[in-house]
């Protein structure tokens, strides 16, 4: 059967251990044996991470990974590693664990042996993921100091600022959301201590907007099934708020939490 163009480069990123991958694109064309496309070194839509029907991206997707980042100016793109499964750490992790039970076999009970069976199945690769959406309060120190947006008790917040051509945010989990809030517009109205925003990493002379996630706009997702976060609860407010704050740092924003 004919290798499709594109083979080579998804066995290549399957046999990788590493979570990220740098390559030039020069390093592409030696793996596939031919030259990209004009597109490829032209648009970085080519280097979407869309599939579908194409193929040069499935590639890339079907092995587990992703392109993060693009630099065509410097011919560099960079691969990010989605999962385990089905790579060389995976394969060989299983190999190992086969032969683990195989050497005990011998030795264990019924019973045990129907435990080790079933936990085949939970050591299957998964995903966990958050969904929130933010309701905007906006200027910080224009908002007032009690607000029916700002509900009563825990919550998260995020606070963005400029950071040169781009944004710098913080996400809190906080106790006390209203409480938080009003102790944020002391500082910014100068009633307060400025330590609080040291803590945030904020100058208080900046401008800074404020997003809230409200009861009931989170979900916490696990292989496609999602159930509302209860963000009274101290733990799922905990992970809600660091995947948020790790998406913020994956799209470059820095995304530094802080619990208050």
């Amino acid at each position: 059967m004919q290798m499709a163009k594109y083979d080579p480069l998804r066995a290549h990123l399957a046999r990788l251990d590493e979570v990220l991958w740098a390559a030039r694109l020069e390093d592409v064309e030696q793996i596939l044996g031919s030259d990209l496309p004009k597109s490829a070194r032209e648009h970085r839509t080519w280097w979407a991470n869309s599939g579908g029907s194409l193929v040069h991206q499935n590639a890339w997707l079907d092995a587990g990974w992703r392109v993060e980042r693009t630099d065509l100016k410097r011919s560099l793109v960079v691969f990010r590693r989605l999962r385990i499964g089905g790579t060389a750490v995976a394969e060989r992790g299983q190999r190992e664990s086969a032969v683990l039970l195989q050497v005990d076999a011998d030795k264990a009970s019924g019973s045990l042996q129907r435990l080790r069976k079933a936990m085949q199945a939970l050591r299957d690769p998964v995903t966990v993921t958050v969904r929130a959406e933010w309701t905007p309060v906006g200027d910080l120190a224009a908002s007032p100091c009690r607000s029916d947006i700002i509900p009563d008790g825990p919550g998260i917040c995020r606070l963005a600022t400029l950071a040169g051509e781009g944004l710098r945010t913080t996400v809190v989990d906080a106790r006390d959301l209203a409480g938080f809030h009003r102790a944020l517009r002391r500082v910014a109205a100068g009633d307060g201590s400025d330590d609080l925003f040291g803590k945030l990493g904020l100058d208080p002379a900046d401008p800074v907007e404020l997003d809230i996630v409200r009861a009931g706009n989170a979900w916490i997702l696990s292989d496609g099934r999602g159930r509302g976060a209860d963000l009274a609860k101290p733990g799922e407010r905990e992970l809600v708020a660091r995947l948020l704050s790790l998406q913020e740092r994956q799209a470059g924003r820095a995304g530094r939490l802080v619990r208050c």
